[in-house]
């Protein structure tokens, strides 16, 4: 009479077993994704950062009134009235 009702036992048991294990299995997958687009994004905070941080930098230094002159001279070729511009090859 036992031995009637352990069969059906023992299948659900088995039919709980195999979803508890699907359902590990997608879990970790998920977590797998999610731990992968952190990373990702943790590389690309850290790459902003310095980013942030060159950028910073070429603020302070254009803050000052001589370095901005100088490279505005160098990137538009200006000149101030009175100054020379001398051309060099560039084999020179």
């Amino acid at each position: 009479m036992f031995r009637d009702i352990y069969k059906p036992l023992i299948f659900l048991q088995i039919i709980l077993v195999i979803y508890l294990g699907f359902l590990i299995y997608k879990e970790k997958k998920e977590n797998y994704v999610l731990k992968r687009d952190y990373r990702n994004y943790l590389n690309k905070i850290n790459k902003l950062e310095e980013e942030n941080k060159i950028l910073e930098k070429r603020i302070k230094y254009l803050s000052n009134p001589e370095n901005l002159k100088k490279e505005l001279k160098d990137k538009f070729n200006l000149v101030e009235p009175g100054e020379k511009v001398i051309i060099l090859p560039e084999n020179f």
